[in-house]
């Protein structure tokens, strides 16, 4: 009898092992496909939340060479016009002018800023002892041009002006950093601060002065509760100097230029210059440094990176008379660059945490 009932034991247990292997293989479907819902559902959810808590802006900083002529500018109303004619393209979410000193010439860019945008006026990132008229003393020339309304406007001055006793006027000036509170989107709360620092003298290097006012800078930057900061303007100071100025900005902040190009070879190098550039038509025949920068940082959980950086060459047309009989024309036209310095300009990504 034992030997009948082997076999039928054996494919009973047979049967069972082959229902328990379809049970498994149905388990593991039915875990395979739960697991493939979810993880839809995540990629979906993520991305409708990317494009609902992601907005872009695009920034432009430039030093505008608004020195007047008797002190050492050339074309400097034609310029002017130049830079303002550019805004009225509308490339650009944000302008971070500085050394624009005088009046007349913050009048004349801002009579050209179209309609939508807003402008600071001199004394919003001045003192109110800023001249202006004649020379710009006690001015700080600096000035935004935004797409978005203002929610706040501050000047933040420096405790250091530079000597003087030294012929190149920093005493006199009233530099710091201009503070603008915009909401771009519902919600996002960005500080942009546009500067410039203490210049290089014609046989010093001012780094003194410079490393004070980038110390106070990051403090200022440091005290925002924005959920995202960006910095602009003339730093002078290349990232080759013998001081502590950028390595101070690098830790507080992150440059856009670095961060685009990641090689050092792609970025400090002469063609992406912000002075002396070999391309400059005014600046052309110095040494070339890099001296413009835009920085960002974000508060909290949220995140600003750059997704492009560029170092534009913007020209004017400037027509140069010839008394000549034989020419029948009016002149000859060439382009001049907008500044001795050149603007740099940055694609930037806000994301908005939701925590």
């Amino acid at each position: 009898m034992s030997g009948e009932n082997e076999p039928l034991l054996e494919q009973e247990q047979s049967l069972e092992e082959e229902k328990g292997e379809k049970k498994r293989n149905v388990f593991c479907i039915i875990i395979f496909l739960v697991g493939v819902a979810g993880l839809s559902a995540a990629i979906i959810i993520s991305y409708f939340l990317y494009f609902k808590y992601v907005i872009g802006l695009k920034v432009l900083a430039l030093n505008v060479w608004g020195m007047p002529a008797k002190v050492g500018s050339e074309d400097k109303e034609l310029r002017m016009q130049a830079i303002g004619k550019f805004i009225q393209k509308e490339e650009y979410d944000v302008y971070l002018l500085a050394e624009l000193w005088m009046r007349p010439d913050h009048e004349t860019i801002r009579k050209l800023v179209p309609s939508g945008y807003h402008m600071s006026q001199v004394g919003d990132f001045a003192l109110s002892t800023c001249d202006g008229r004649a020379l710009p003393s006690f001015c700080s020339g600096l000035a935004i041009v935004s797409r978005f309304p203002f929610i706040e406007k501050e000047f933040l001055e420096f405790s250091y002006h530079g000597s003087i006793w030294n012929p190149d006027g920093e005493y006199w000036a009233r530099k710091g950093a201009g503070r603008a509170r915009v909401e771009p989107h519902p919600g996002f709360i960005v500080d942009f601060f546009v500067t410039h620092t203490c210049a290089v003298g014609p046989s010093y290097s001012n780094a003194y002065y410079r490393e004070h006012q980038v110390k106070e800078l990051v403090g200022w930057v440091d005290s925002s509760n924005a959920d995202f900061i960006v910095l602009g303007g003339d730093f002078n100071t290349d990232p080759k100097d013998n001081e502590t100025s950028y390595h101070n900005l690098k830790e507080a902040m992150i440059s856009s230029m670095e961060e685009f190009f990641l090689v050092i070879k792609e970025w400090l190098c002469p063609k992406r210059a912000t002075y002396g550039n070999p391309k400059n038509t005014y600046s052309y025949m110095y040494t070339p440094v890099l001296y413009d920068y835009i920085w960002h940082r974000a508060n909290r959980w949220n995140m600003i990176w750059t997704n492009f950086f560029d170092v534009p060459f913007l020209r004017a047309k400037k027509v140069i008379s010839d008394s000549s009989p034989s020419n029948s024309t009016n002149g000859t036209a060439v382009e001049v660059s907008f500044s001795d310095h050149e603007a740099v300009t940055s694609s930037l990504f806000l994301w908005k945490s939701i925590l």
